[in-house]
C-alpha cells in the first residue's frame, strides 16, 4: 500500500504538458495540497488547461452536476431522479434558449466555454487510453458523454439560480393568509423589519407605500403538493453530492480599522456543509497567461475563478435573498390546457413543451407549459387556475458568466462596479484593491415593486397587474469605505430600507435577521485587526465556509491564505486507491485552520509529462485557408495512420498520409489549389481510433 500510494503522490507532483488546440504548450504544475497552477501561452489554451485539470480532479462530480443542470439525473438514478429531473425541464431553458444566451454573452465568454469543454473531453480521452491511471472508480461501469458548450452554460444556469434565484413562494404566504388572517400575517410577514441587523448602517426607513391583493384564493392541497416537490428536491441534492444553498459570511475591513493599514477581506461562501467522505462543491485554481492571472474558488463544469484574486482586487459573494420571482395565477377558459388563458381581454394559448426523460430503463414522456409570465408550476383546473412564475433575470441567466470574466480582469472598485452593473442575479458582492478600497453592492435586477401587489402574495395573471419597471443599478444598496471601517454579511438585509420579498427573509426571530450580529459583535471587539484576527472569524462564529478564502492587500502585493475542505481531488483510481489530496486539508477544517495560498509562485515539479500524447489530431492553421493549411497530429507509438480529406458530402477528396510513422509529433501541409470552396474534413484513423478536423477554404 505504501508503494502504491508514493507512486500515485510522485505522479500528483509532476509537471504536465498539455498540447493545447491552437498546438501552444499548456502546463500545469500542483503544490503540496494538489492545487493545479496553470501557465499558458493565452487564454485559450489556459482556460483548455483548467478543463483538463478540474477533469482529472473531478470527473464525476463535473457529470453529475452536467446531468442536474439539463434534467438526465433519470439515467443514473432512475426513478428517484425522476420529478428532480422534471422540475429542472419545467422552470428551465430549451437547448435553443440556451444556444441563444451563450450567443449573447462576451465572444471571450463563448470561447472560454467552448475550450473548456474541450479541455474536459481531452482529459477523457486520455483516460480511455490509461485507465489504470486516470480513470475514477465510477466509470468502470459507465462511459462519459463529450462535454459540450451547451453543457456548461447549462450547468452555469443550474449553479447562479441554486444561489442567485430567490422567491416564488407567494402561494405558500397566501395559504399563510388564508389560515391565519391579515392581524396575523401583517404581525409575522412584515414588508419590512427594522430589527434586522443590515451590511449598510443606518441609512433611514423604507417609504410607506399602500399594498393592495386582488382576493384570489388557492387549495391549500396545492400548496402542499409544491411544498412537498420542492422538499424531495432539495433533499435528493443534499443526498447526492449535488450543490444546493446553505448561505455565505463575508467580512472587509478598511485601513482605518487594520492594524497594518491594508485592506483585507474574508470570504466563506456555503455551499454545503464540508464532509470527509465526500468532495467539496468547490475546488481551488490558479490561472496566468499575458492577459490573465488570477486564483481561488473555481466550481467544477464552469471556467473561470468565481471568488478569489488576481493582482489587483479580491472579492467574495454572498447570496442576495432579494426577491426575483414572483408567482401569477391565471385563469384558464375550461379545466384543460387546451383552450388558452385569459390575459388583457383575449383568451392566449398555452406554450406547449414536450420533453423525453431517458430512464435506466425505457423513458418518460413530460409535457409542461407555459404563460406569457413564464413556467407554469403547478396548477388546479377544477377552478380553471394554473400558477406560472415570472424572473426578472430571464433568458439573461449566462449574462453572469460576462461578470464573473469581467471580475477576474478587473483591475480596480471602479471596475468591479462597472461590471456587477449588469448582473441580473441576486448577490451580495464585495471587493478590495490596492488603492486600499473595500466596497459592497447588493446586486441583481429587481421589480421596482410600482404595481402596488403586496410583495409576498401572488399577482393577477389577466394582464391587471403587470410588473412597473426595475429599480435601476445606482439606487441599489450600495456603500464604499463605510465610516465605520468594516463590513461584514451572512445573508443578512443590505440596508434599513430594503423590503422584503415573499420568502421574507428579513423577519425577527429567524436566523438570517441577525445572525450577522455575531460576526459583527466579533469584529467589533478589536480596535484594530490583523489578517490573522479576520482569519479567527470562522472560529469565533464556530461555522465554516464550504471554501474560505483571507486576502490582505499592501498596495503592490498580496497576502492570502485559504483552505477547501477535505481536499482538492476526489478521484478515486480504478483499483481503489484515492489520491492523496482526497482529504489532505481536513485537519486543517477542523481546526480552524487556513492554508497558504499558492499565487505567482515557481512550483517545483518532476517530470515532463506530456498529455494529451497519444493519437491527437491538432486544429489545422490557418483556418480557414487558400490554398494552403498545415495539419499536426501526434503518435503514442509507431503505427501505421491514415490521414485523408473529405468534402462535405463525405466523398473522399485527398489521401495525405497511409503509412506507418514513428511515435511522436508529425505535420503535413495540404495544398488545395484544385480544390472549389467549401468545407472539408480532415479524418485521422490509427489502430481503430479515429478523429476529425474542419477545415474551410475560401477562395
Amino acid at each position: 500500500l505504501i508503494t502504491i500510494l508514493l507512486a500515485i503522490s510522485a505522479l500528483f507532483a509532476e509537471t504536465k504538458h498539455l498540447i493545447a488546440p491552437d498546438g501552444t504548450t499548456v502546463i500545469i504544475d500542483r503544490d503540496e495540497y494538489g492545487v493545479p497552477h496553470i501557465k499558458a501561452d493565452n487564454e485559450t489554451a489556459m482556460f483548455f488547461g483548467q478543463g483538463f485539470a478540474e477533469a482529472n480532479d473531478r470527473l464525476y462530480q463535473i457529470d453529475l452536476n452536467r446531468r442536474a443542470a439539463t434534467g438526465r439525473l433519470s439515467e443514473w438514478f432512475g426513478s428517484l431522479a425522476l420529478d428532480v429531473d422534471k422540475e429542472l425541464l419545467r422552470t428551465g431553458y430549451s437547448d435553443a434558449e440556451i444556444d441563444a444566451m451563450i450567443a449573447n454573452t462576451l465572444p471571450e465568454v463563448q470561447n472560454a466555454i467552448q475550450i473548456y469543454a474541450d479541455g474536459i473531453n481531452a482529459y477523457v480521452d486520455t483516460m480511455n487510453l490509461h485507465p489504470e491511471l486516470y480513470m475514477p472508480e465510477q466509470y468502470l461501469d459507465r462511459d462519459f458523454d463529450p462535454f459540450t458548450l451547451r453543457d456548461g452554460s447549462a450547468f452555469a444556469v443550474f449553479m447562479l439560480r441554486r444561489f442567485g434565484m430567490f422567491g416564488g413562494e407567494e402561494l405558500s404566504r397566501l395559504n399563510e393568509l388564508q389560515n391565519n388572517g391579515w392581524d396575523w400575517f401583517n404581525e409575522n410577514r412584515p414588508v419590512n423589519d427594522p430589527a434586522c441587523s443590515t451590511t449598510i448602517p443606518d441609512t433611514g426607513q423604507a417609504a410607506a407605500q399602500a399594498w393592495h391583493y386582488s382576493g384570489m384564493t388557492v387549495p391549500e392541497e396545492v400548496v402542499l403538493e409544491m411544498e412537498a416537490r420542492n422538499e424531495y428536491v432539495m433533499q435528493f441534492w443534499k443526498d447526492n453530492g449535488i450543490i444546493y444553498k446553505l448561505g455565505s459570511f463575508a467580512a472587509l475591513v478598511d485601513p482605518g480599522f487594520s492594524t497594518s493599514g491594508n485592506v483585507m477581506l474574508l470570504g466563506c461562501p456555503q455551499m454545503g456543509s464540508p464532509s470527509y467522505n465526500e468532495a467539496s462543491t468547490t475546488m481551488e485554481i490558479e490561472l496566468e497567461c499575458p492577459t490573465y492571472h488570477i486564483g481561488g474558488k473555481t466550481i467544477p463544469g464552469v471556467p473561470f475563478v468565481t471568488l478569489g484574486h488576481n493582482e489587483h482586487i479580491a472579492w467574495t459573494w454572498t447570496s442576495g435573498v432579494s426577491d426575483n420571482v414572483d408567482t401569477y395565477i391565471d385563469s384558464t377558459q375550461s379545466n384543460n390546457f387546451n383552450d388558452g388563458y385569459w390575459h388583457n381581454g383575449e383568451w392566449l394559448y398555452f406554450e406547449v413543451i414536450v420533453d423525453t426523460i431517458k430512464m435506466i430503463a425505457g423513458e418518460e414522456i413530460f409535457t409542461h407549459y407555459r404563460t406569457i409570465h413564464g413556467p407554469v408550476v403547478s396548477s388546479y383546473l377544477p377552478l380553471h387556475q394554473v400558477y406560472s412564475q415570472k424572473m426578472t433575470f430571464w433568458m439573461d441567466d449566462v449574462q453572469m458568466a460576462d461578470y464573473i470574466y469581467k471580475i477576474n480582469k478587473a483591475t480596480s472598485i471602479a471596475d468591479y462596479d462597472e461590471a456587477v452593473s449588469d448582473a441580473p442575479m441576486s448577490f451580495n458582492a464585495f471587493a478590495i484593491d490596492q488603492d486600499q478600497n473595500i466596497a459592497f453592492w447588493h446586486g441583481g435586477r429587481f421589480q421596482d415593486r410600482s404595481d402596488g401587489v403586496h410583495p409576498y402574495l401572488p399577482h393577477k395573471g389577466d394582464g391587471s397587474e403587470e410588473w412597473g419597471g426595475f429599480i435601476a443599478f445606482e439606487d441599489m444598496p450600495h456603500a464604499l469605505n463605510p465610516d465605520q471601517g468594516f463590513f461584514t454579511n451572512w445573508n443578512n438585509k443590505p440596508a434599513s430600507w430594503w423590503n422584503n420579498g415573499d420568502i421574507g427573509p428579513w423577519i425577527s426571530g429567524s436566523g438570517i435577521c441577525n445572525g450577522v450580529d455575531n460576526i459583527t459583535n466579533f469584529v467589533t471587539s478589536f480596535s484594530s485587526m490583523t489578517l490573522e484576527d479576520v482569519k479567527g472569524i470562522p472560529e469565533a462564529i464556530n461555522d465554516h465556509g464550504t471554501y474560505q478564502g483571507a486576502y490582505e492587500m499592501t498596495g503592490t502585493e498580496i497576502i492570502d491564505y485559504n483552505i477547501n475542505p477535505p481536499g482538492q481531488s476526489d478521484l478515486i483510481h480504478t483499483d481503489g486507491t484515492p489520491s492523496p489530496h482526497k482529504n489532505d486539508q481536513w485537519d486543517l477544517h477542523t481546526n480552524f485552520e487556513f492554508k497558504d495560498m499558492i499565487f505567482g509562485e515557481e512550483i517545483a515539479g518532476t517530470g515532463s509529462e506530456i498529455l494529451p500524447n497519444e493519437f491527437k489530431l491538432f486544429a489545422p492553421y490557418p483556418n480557414p485557408f487558400n490554398p494552403v493549411t498545415t495539419i499536426r497530429f501526434a503518435l503514442g507509438q509507431s503505427e501505421k495512420v491514415t490521414l485523408r480529406i473529405y468534402d462535405i458530402n463525405g466523398r473522399l477528396a485527398d489521401t495525405l498520409i497511409n503509412d506507418k510513422l514513428a511515435p511522436g509529433e508529425h505535420e503535413v501541409r495540404w495544398l488545395a489549389e484544385g480544390f472549389a470552396s467549401g468545407v472539408y474534413f480532415v479524418k485521422m484513423e490509427s489502430s481503430g481510433l479515429q478523429t476529425t478536423q474542419k477545415l474551410i477554404l475560401l477562395k
